[in-house]
């Protein structure tokens, strides 16, 4: 194996704070596009959640959490400083409660608003509240700096950013109005907007046994 592989879903959120994390790392992988209604074999083999993202690296050793790909990938960018940058020891229990709350509970609400009818007896506006909640809380903070946690990004930024998009996502998809805050939306565009953006969201073919490789980033 000549480079570290990424099993990847080009919209799932998970895969994009793990593809924006590479990006902001300078680490290339080997990336591999899969299909979530049809599952590859040598996917299915390799993973125990049987979901994106996953990373196997050059050892064949398997990372199947999402947040232990952002810090490997943290602790093997050659970019000097860069763990202290992204993921500063003095912000280490904030950054992980914040980002727990993302996962556990916006994420949580976001699903059964976004996707209502997959859910038996889910109902589509108290969910939207209870999302939109976190919403204007993680507003409040950004009204007080650029980034969560100050004037720069940390990984709590990287992994919560993607969820958001998805709520704007569906919020649109609704025709729901005035749904973001200005410091919110401000702190969106950043991410959305930034040059590396196309990069993240480039769209590769379909992986199978006999494709081609191709690599991430693109570039």
């Amino acid at each position: 194996m000549t480079n570290d592989i990424l099993y990847s879903f080009r919209r799932c959120p998970y895969a994009i704070r793990v593809r924006w994390a590479l990006l902001i790392c300078g680490i290339k992988v080997e990336i591999r596009e899969i299909d979530l209604k049809n599952k590859p074999l040598d996917f299915l083999n390799k993973s125990k959640t049987k979901t994106v993202p996953i990373l196997i690296k050059k050892n064949s050793e398997v990372i199947e959490e999402s947040l232990e790909i952002i810090l490997w990938a943290l602790s093997e960018s050659k970019k000097e400083n860069i763990k202290l940058i992204y993921f500063p020891d003095k912000k280490k229990e904030n950054i992980f409660e914040i980002i727990n709350e993302n996962d556990k509970e916006f994420k949580f609400h976001l699903d059964r608003f976004k996707y209502a009818t997959r859910y038996q007896n889910s109902n589509e506006e108290f969910h939207f509240r209870k999302a939109n909640k976190f919403i204007k809380r993680w507003n409040e903070l950004l009204a007080q700096n650029k980034y969560f946690f100050g004037d720069k990004p940390t990984i709590a930024d990287w992994s919560i950013w993607p969820f958001v998009r998805q709520f704007r996502i569906a919020c649109e998809s609704q025709k729901r109005t005035n749904y973001f805050e200005p410091s919110i939306k401000n702190w969106l565009d950043s991410f959305e907007k930034n040059r590396e953006f196309k990069s993240l969201m480039y769209k590769y073919e379909l992986w199978g046994p006999s494709s081609r490789k191709n690599y991430f980033p693109s570039n």
